[in-house]
């Protein structure tokens, strides 16, 4: 068995035990917020030149509220997250907004497993464009940016060899493009926020259920019981990075 490292939803379910194949799926979210945590400062020169400078790295903050839950509903989630002790243990959660790609046809091409999406050339950490390429196994037909999709501006994806998640603004495609795409079925990726990590050439990217990796900044403290038995109460949890 393996423990459940996914906060408890309508797509991940916990067992008393923790595994992560059984038992209770966990309720949805009545409300999410999701804030992008970035410090910019900002100032003016007498001649009114503007001087921009990021002072700080980024990260998501997110907020999540609940619609009123019976026990049965509230207390996978709950215990879950009491285990985590607050800031001290990370887990992941999964954004419903984020699961799919916008795209469909897209969509349905990374879920196959015979399609990777990989980094086409190294990229350095604080760059924010990313070549992509399909690599195609188990005999299957070659990728094909015309028949088989694209991510979207808005999608969200994640890297294997670091956890930090980011936010799709741009796609290039070899037809449309600001610079020459040099391969037919390559696209370049422009991501928010900057890398902050470096990508190695054929690092995995995951585009299908990307997940982001959590903490809650100070341990649960209270929650609401009404009089009709139902119980209310919302997170509010910070990206680790």
């Amino acid at each position: 068995m393996a423990l459940q490292e996914i906060l408890p939803d309508p797509n991940y379910r916990i067992s008393g035990g923790g595994d992560h194949a059984s038992g209770s799926y966990g309720p949805g979210f009545a409300q999410i917020k999701l804030d992008n945590s970035h410090k910019v400062l900002s100032t003016r020169t007498n001649s009114q030149r503007l001087i921009a400078r990021s002072i700080a790295g980024q990260k998501w903050n997110i907020d999540i509220n609940y619609n009123p839950m019976t026990r049965e509903e509230f207390e996978p989630v709950f215990t879950f997250l009491l285990g985590k002790q607050g800031p001290l243990t990370p887990f992941f959660v999964s954004l419903p907004q984020y699961r799919a790609s916008q795209n469909s046809t897209w969509d349905t091409t990374v879920v196959n497993t015979n399609y990777t999406p990989r980094v086409n050339g190294a990229v350095a950490a604080a760059k924010s464009e990313v070549m992509v390429e399909i690599n195609t196994t188990g005999g299957a037909t070659a990728y094909s940016i015309g028949s088989m999709g694209y991510p979207t501006p808005g999608d969200m994806c994640t890297f294997t060899n670091h956890t930090k998640a980011y936010l799709i603004t741009r796609v290039e495609t070899p037809s449309d493009n600001q610079t020459a795409i040099p391969d037919a079925n390559n696209f370049r990726l422009t991501l928010s926020p900057s890398l902050s990590k470096a990508v190695s050439d054929e690092e995995t990217i995951k585009f299908s259920e990307p997940l982001i990796k959590v903490v809650l900044p100070k341990p649960l403290a209270s929650y609401t019981l009404n009089k009709d038995n139902l119980y209310s109460f919302s997170l509010k949890l910070e990206e680790y990075l």
